[in-house]
């Protein structure tokens, strides 16, 4: 709406700045979200590479010695995707008490970034493990 003089009322204003941050704290959420599902792609893509590694290793000499590496790194691998699946509940549960305005929804959020990020860090933990196994043993 405008006055006699063609000027915005103050209203619209706030109207656009209320829908421009709604849609940036949607946008957020989506990139989160697909985040999220890249590291669970990733980590569980390497676990499965892993054992299909391990299976193609089991009849060769250097089985033995390169299965002090493999099993960390799958370990660490399976770690990475239950973190980045469990950290959707907790980003519905931010996204929950967000929109009922709870006292504390903000810790739900640091908690699901903190599981993404920990997920990073176990593929990226993983993946060194398997490198750092592969130039030691083979």
């Amino acid at each position: 709406m405008s006055n006699d003089s063609g000027i915005p009322d103050a209203s619209q204003g706030q109207q656009f700045a209320h829908d421009r941050h709604t849609h940036f704290i949607e946008s957020l959420h989506k990139i989160k979200l697909e985040g999220a599902k890249g590291l669970v792609t990733l980590n569980g893509s390497a676990a499965i590479a892993m054992l299909a590694f391990l299976q193609a290793l089991v009849d060769r000499s250097t089985f033995p010695a390169f299965k002090s590496f493999a099993l960390p790194s799958l370990s660490l691998f399976l770690i990475g995707a239950f973190l980045a699946g469990i950290a959707f509940f907790f980003q519905y549960a931010y996204v929950l008490h967000s929109f009922y305005e709870s006292p504390g929804f903000k810790v739900w959020r640091w908690i699901s970034w903190g599981l993404l990020v920990l997920s990073a860090v176990a593929a990226f933990a993983g993946g060194s493990v398997v490198v750092a196994g592969v130039h030691c043993v083979l």
